[in-house]
């Protein structure tokens, strides 16, 4: 029954959460075979920790994914820990703790990844969903893989700025940096510092007018679980 009014308290604190409220996303970029597992997808729930007790936030969320509804909250801390999945019973064995500020009025993901040294741990990051000018796009990288330094670089395959051209050097874990772009087809590569003929990661990706993107590094390329998980928002 506690859990049950917990639970019920949870869910009329988010709805009746105030104007100027944040916006909490939340995202799995920890691969299970990273942490020596035989699968990747490592599903987790996602817990909300107070005296009374804890309740799930999101539950049974896996690798790779973000979870598909965001919260709104007061501005506040919090205290969150990521457990193992058991249907949101909030009992299963503790991945990470951690406690996270939400501004008023933020828009912010808290992302579950591995530091550079290759430790589970959760990072908050502030999303730049301002308004864009027209036929604009934003991308920002964040480096939350177990990896040294990374330079990513970026040329515009298409559109009005076909052949531009630009490179964020020495991001570090878990550093973030960004940049307003022309809508279009991207390529991008991801390398360690000085290295580019030697990419961690390279692929295409169409960005489109109007909305912001977060790519995230995460894995490790000492097992092979290095990738990107790309996050779009709508900008307002």
């Amino acid at each position: 029954m506690k859990r049950l009014l917990f639970a019920g308290l949870l869910t009329a604190v988010a709805a009746a959460a105030p104007a100027g409220a944040a916006t909490l996303y939340v995202g799995h970029g920890i691969p299970g075979k990273a942490l020596g597992l035989a699968d990747n997808s490592l599903p987790v729930d996602v817990c909300l920790v107070t005296p009374a007790g804890s309740s799930a936030l999101f539950k049974g969320v896996t690798f790779g994914n973000f979870a598909r509804v965001p919260l709104d909250l007061p501005a506040g801390r919090y205290d969150v820990e990521v457990r193992l999945a058991d249907n949101g019973s909030c009992k299963s064995t503790v991945a990470l703790a951690a406690s996270i500020f939400l501004g008023l009025g933020e828009n912010a993901t808290a992302i579950a990844h591995l530091t550079e040294q290759g430790t589970p741990t959760l990072t908050k990051f502030v999303n730049d969903v301002r308004p864009l000018g027209e036929g604009m796009t934003r991308i920002w990288a964040r480096h939350t893989a177990a990896a040294g330094a990374v330079d990513v670089f970026l040329r515009n395959k298409s559109g009005d700025d076909e052949g531009r051209q630009i490179r964020i050097r020495d991001l570090e874990n878990p550093e973030q940096k960004g940049a307003d772009l022309g809508a279009g087809r991207w390529w991008v590569a991801i390398a360690p510092v000085s290295s580019l003929r030697q990419p961690l990661f390279k692929a295409t990706v169409n960005l489109e007018a109007g909305k912001a993107y977060f790519a995230y590094a995460v894995g490790a390329p000492s097992t092979s679980t290095f990738t990107v998980l790309l996050q779009q928002l709508d900008v307002h």
